[in-house]
């Protein structure tokens, strides 16, 4: 961090790939620390998908469908999900995870200046200026997703995992140094 960075412009976060309907690909994204709920009640079970929240309404929630890696196995032999047993007994187990709040979404832009740490030490492996180049809609992919642009200066596959696997980083937005 240069010496005319405030420490409130220094965001603390998450780094992941944002995908969702309409992007048609992925974004190299930054998730805000701040808007980040941990341990939240998911409202279904995790063993066979039942939700379990009560429902007002017309339209009724019976299950959702748990990605874990035996069901991911399945449809990577089958290209079918095939899904769980419902819990005998009514022996849910009521999912717990994260929650992110839109409002702690930043898109990584040219000239964010972006810190990124190693999970396991919290050493920095890898400081600088985001310099995107920009692809056109499905040409390029990082393991299989499609990705909107790559980090110019390092090698796509290295860029991919701090997201695929939510490096933890700093971020001072170009918003804050115009």
């Amino acid at each position: 961090m240069e010496n005319n960075d405030s420490l409130e412009d220094v965001l603390e976060g998450v780094l992941f790939l944002h995908s969702e309907t309409g992007t048609e690909g992925g974004y190299w994204a930054f998730q805000d620390s701040r808007y980040i709920q941990r341990d939240v009640p998911r409202g279904y079970c995790k063993k066979c998908g039942t939700y379990m929240k009560e429902q007002s309404g017309p339209l009724q929630v019976k299950s959702v469908t748990v990605l874990d890696e035996e069901v991911m196995r399945e449809f990577e032999k089958t290209g079918k999900i095939k899904e769980k047993p419902s819990c005998t007994n009514g022996e849910h187990e009521e999912e717990i995870g994260d929650s992110w709040s839109y409002e702690g979404l930043h898109i990584l832009q040219n000239g964010d200046r972006l810190t990124i740490y190693h999970p396991d030490n919290k050493k920095e492996v890898w400081s600088g200026v985001i310099n995107l180049k920009q692809h056109d809609l499905f040409t390029e992919h990082a393991s299989g997703m499609w990705i909107h642009a790559d980090q110019i200066g390092i090698e796509r596959d290295v860029w991919a995992e701090y997201f695929f696997k939510e490096y933890h980083a700093e971020l001072i937005s170009a918003k804050n140094h115009k």
